[in-house]
């Protein structure tokens, strides 16, 4: 293995199979990259690797920003021979094509992926594999007759117990499961945690959601599930059948982070004045509760006002909030209609509600009705951005995150042509670049930053926005 130096700022690589390793030094800016082919990497390899990585950036790999980029099983292994020697990836991207191109900043660190245009046009003709795990033969049933309408994907086998997964796993290599949250021998979560870790696989959790699953679903999430949805009933089939086959779908190509230690452990930032001038927006769909509290648990202990709208069932949101909440130094609430918008205080939206902002006199409020979905979401993001924009102007910040669709694109348009600082979140560091992608298409992110980066940029516009008297 032999590590690439920077020549140039700007390094593009197309991925033909192999693993892109980036090693990044913050404090002196240098960045040094690999190539990885060999499944099988000697600890011998991987110690000499770490010691030119020292050499090359003056920092010891396990104090710098590492990237991988590749096939899942070349990042799997490589991962795992660097956790050997305490050097723990900031972000793992999978690419089981050689469709995708890599674009290393060697003075900036950052990283970025695309699919080119040919491959995403190119129709890999290889239709989606998938494994229904559910203790219910009604649901793997109905869940097999939706995933039966589409051309481009086929069930490989059903599991009705948990014990069935891993043989089934390993002889069918599923694309994607769904998986159940209540069954026999296990629950699901403790199942995704078996063997999430060790075959990191596209899981989209198909529960029928209650209050008191909230925090069961949260853990799913936490551990490696791209997505969930509501079980649906025989008289909800057809409504529901667009919906599950089209988080199949996005699951199929989202980029998973591998456990629950993806992230580096939480820094909060230092405080800040608590006579802010702004009010925050944040917008997020799929892959949103973990980027959602992965920005919280970094923001300083005072912080302006903040609204969020995530893409999610009616009967979650109140599990999401209550779990921000136990994290979070500041107040982390399910809005209400009327609540004020205050300093130390997040509110997020009630799934199932729209929420926007509006001026009763001198104190700012959350409207939450029942006005019709835009753009298929309520909430919608684009209707809390849009509230923002009309009422704030240069006083907001907005941020749209990880999500499937173009929901809140428009919206931060709007914020930053009224005066608003945005920002979204990079390819790299996005479950599913949707959302943000059509935000910098339509040239409505002031600043595109991966995820950890966020909370340090928001926490720097906190003090430049003036209080208006």
């Amino acid at each position: 293995m032999k590590l690439n130096l920077p020549s140039e700022e700007t390094v593009r690589l197309r991925l033909t199979g192999k693993l892109f390793a980036s090693f990044f030094n913050a404090a002196s800016k240098k960045g040094a990259w690999i190539e990885v082919s060999e499944p099988e990497m000697a600890r011998a390899d991987i110690s000499n690797l770490l010691r030119q990585v020292q050499e090359a950036v003056g920092e010891s790999a396990a104090r710098c920003e590492v990237k991988l980029v590749g096939p899942s099983v070349l990042i799997d292994r490589f991962k795992t021979a660097l956790l050997e020697f305490s050097v723990e990836p900031r972000s793992c991207a999978s690419r089981e094509n050689s469709g995708a191109e890599v674009i290393f900043n060697t003075r900036s660190g950052r990283l970025q992926v695309s699919v080119a245009e040919e491959a995403r046009a190119g129709g890999d003709a290889r239709k989606i594999k998938v494994l229904i795990v559910d203790d219910s033969a009604t649901i793997r049933k109905l869940l097999s007759s939706i995933f039966s309408r589409d051309p481009g994907i086929e069930v490989v086998a059903t599991a009705e117990r948990p014990s069935q997964v891993e043989e089934l796993i390993a002889k069918h290599r599923p694309d994607v499961i769904t998986l159940d949250i209540h069954m026999p021998e296990m629950d699901g979560v403790t199942l995704l945690k078996q063997f999430f870790p060790k075959t990191p696989i596209p899981t989209v959790i198909i529960t029928s959601l209650s209050m008191e699953e909230g925090p069961l679903v949260l853990d799913a999430l936490e551990s490696g599930a791209v997505d969930y949805i509501q079980k649906p009933s025989l008289e909800a089939l057809d409504q529901a059948a667009p919906l599950i086959l089209e988080k199949v779908k996005v699951a199929s190509k989202a980029k998973l982070r591998t456990g629950r230690h993806a992230f580096r452990s939480t820094r909060r930032l230092t405080a800040v004045p608590l006579e802010h001038g702004c009010v925050v927006a944040i917008g997020s769909s799929t892959g949103g509760t973990e980027a959602v509290k992965e920005i919280l648990v970094r923001l300083p202990e005072k912080i302006p006002p903040i609204l969020i709208v995530q893409h999610i069932p009616a009967v979650f949101s109140r599990a999401f909030a209550n779990r921000m909440n136990e994290l979070c130094p500041f107040e982390v609430k399910e809005a209400r209609d009327g609540d004020e918008v205050v300093s130390n205080r997040v509110l997020i939206a009630p799934g199932g509600k729209q929420m926007s902002l509006k001026r009763v006199r001198d104190q700012l409020q959350v409207v939450i009705d029942d006005s019709a979905p835009v753009n298929r979401h309520r909430p919608s993001v684009d209707v809390l951005f849009d509230s923002v924009a009309a009422n704030l102007g240069k006083q907001a910040l907005g941020a749209i995150l990880t999500g499937m669709g173009g929901d809140g694109a428009r919206g931060l348009l709007k914020m930053r042509q009224a005066g608003a600082r945005t920002i979204a979140q990079d390819e790299a560091s996005c479950i599913v670049f949707g959302m943000p992608r059509e935000a910098i298409r339509l040239g409505a992110a002031q600043e595109v930053r991966p995820l950890l980066e966020i909370p340090e940029v928001l926490a720097k516009w906190f003090t430049q926005v003036k209080k208006v008297a």
